[in-house]
């Protein structure tokens, strides 16, 4: 009877645990997921309590590894993503900037829109 309160105790201290770091990072999340599932394991395999904190101990240590992986992929994909959208147009540098000039446009609604005041490039027919 002790071993199975003793599970039913570690499965409940996983899912708080779980819910608590559901929203942080991906690391927490994994140790979290780790540490309960390799306490069951633990517990099944050893049928002890040694076994069962051996299994907790390497499992958060496994999924917090996991985790990691999957936080620093995440960072990656945003930073990319950063700058496919900062990509800025840059003229070739022996080309020639047309004649033109810098005007300031007063503020106007546009299709239901208010565009505020700003300034834009009109070119000067040559």
């Amino acid at each position: 009877m002790k071993k199975h309160m003793l599970v039913i105790l570690i499965l409940l201290t996983g899912l708080l645990t779980f819910s608590c770091a559901s929203n942080g990072y991906n690391t927490q999340k994994g140790a979290a997921i780790g540490a309960g599932l390799g306490a069951i394991a633990g517990q099944i395999i050893g049928n002890n309590t040694a076994g069962t904190l051996i299994g907790a101990a390497g499992g958060a240590l496994a999924g917090a590894i996991v985790g990691n992986a999957v936080d620093q992929d995440n960072t990656n994909q945003q930073i990319a993503a950063t700058q496919r959208q900062s990509a800025v147009y840059t003229s070739p540098a022996n080309s020639e900037v047309p004649p033109g000039q810098w005007v300031e446009v007063p503020g106007q609604w546009v299709g239901g829109k208010w565009i505020p005041t700003h300034k834009a490039w009109v070119p000067i027919n040559p």
